[in-house]
């Protein structure tokens, strides 16, 4: 389940060593645990997610499709991918002894047409998240049994978050491989907190073995259609080194000519998949000029990004999300842009 925001499974620092947590004993299981489970749910969607919902930590069903498509080398450059493989098996690497997982949805601010991706625009949705879900820790923690361990996780952990939000009850898998959210769409990014006291569910959650039914879809095509270069090999499986979201973020070095020419002026990320989606709410405006306006906007002059220097770089686009890309990489991007329009005035 391989789409747009390859950021999902492409962590967002994945060369920063991870922090291992002390390999404490968990606490004394509650006697309340569903109250425990519709307390942590009812926190997340008053700290403003779009969804919540609890599963217990059991290992995910979709790791051998994902073990397939690293071994088909769809995942391109994305290294650690293939070197974080097998603690994406289950949940203890990341917290020992993890019994539960709130798992939330955060919908993205920004709409509108633009060359910089819906979740790119304004604040790194990674701070916004993690920012909310310690805020929900800190409500949580003294309604929980003392000793509890909590870890938050906001794309920076070995974990297949699409089954995780999908075994939680957050929505469904869509062909474009993306979580829908039913009310909110595909325009979300997921986060997780995992601890070691068991909850329970508070909601039914779908059997993952079911992911590829794609009954919600129906016969609909438009995002397998839809894609720029056809990367899609098979719902929801995407060959990433087709993939728009991939070459302007995760690719390294030069571009060969087609990819220069299939980016048709993106900079950062790909949003067709999913705007495309009748799932998805219809498009609100990006803001207009003024001090509302969001930073990184929808676009970016492609001309003045390719004239900055690495210093200018790090001045101006750290830390929100464009800072994945590097400086070579939005300097690229940018050149190729350029490179294109001028063939192509239209």
């Amino acid at each position: 389940m391989i789409s747009d925001r390859l950021i999902d499974f492409a962590q967002m620092f994945p060369t920063g060593a991870r922090r291992k947590p002390p390999r404490h004993s968990p606490p004394e299981p509650p006697p309340d645990p569903e109250i425990l489970g519709r307390m942590a749910v009812s926190t997340a969607m008053a700290h403003g997610f779009a969804a919540a919902g609890i599963l217990a930590a059991r290992g995910p069903s979709s790791w051998a499709s994902f073990r397939s498509w690293l071994d088909g080398g769809s995942h391109g450059g994305m290294e650690w991918l293939e070197r974080d493989s097998e603690p994406r098996r289950g949940f203890s690497e990341i917290l020992p002894f993890c019994a539960s997982i709130l798992s939330v949805a955060y919908a993205v601010p920004g709409g509108g047409a633009g060359n910089i991706a819906r979740y790119a625009r304004g604040d790194d949705y990674h701070r916004a998240v993690r920012s909310r879900l310690k805020e929900v820790v800190s409500s949580l923690r003294p309604r929980f049994p003392s000793g509890t361990h909590f870890r938050v996780a906001v794309d920076t952990a070995p974990l297949l978050e699409r089954e995780v939000a999908l075994r939680a009850g957050l929505g469904f898998i869509g062909k474009n491989g993306m979580l829908i959210v039913p009310g909110a769409g595909s325009h979300v990014v997921l986060g997780e907190l995992l601890t070691d006291v068991p909850l329970g569910a508070a909601s039914a959650a779908p059997d993952p073995s079911e992911v590829l039914r794609f009954d919600r879809c129906g016969e609909c095509r438009a995002c397998l259609d839809g894609c720029p270069t056809g990367a899609f090999l098979a719902p929801p499986f995407l060959d990433a080194r087709k993939c728009l979201s991939y070459l302007t973020i995760e690719k390294r070095g030069p571009f060969e000519p087609w990819e220069r020419e299939a980016l048709g002026g993106k900079l950062f990320g790909c949003d067709v998949c999913q705007d495309v989606c009748p799932w998805n709410p219809p498009v609100p405006p990006s803001p207009g000029g003024g001090g509302d306006r969001p930073f990184p906007p929808a676009w970016l002059d492609p001309a003045g990004v390719a004239e900055l220097d690495a210093a200018e770089f790090r001045r101006t686009f750290f830390p929100t999300a464009l800072w994945r890309a590097t400086y070579s990489g939005l300097v690229r991007n940018a050149r190729a842009a350029l490179e294109t329009s001028r063939r192509d005035p239209s």
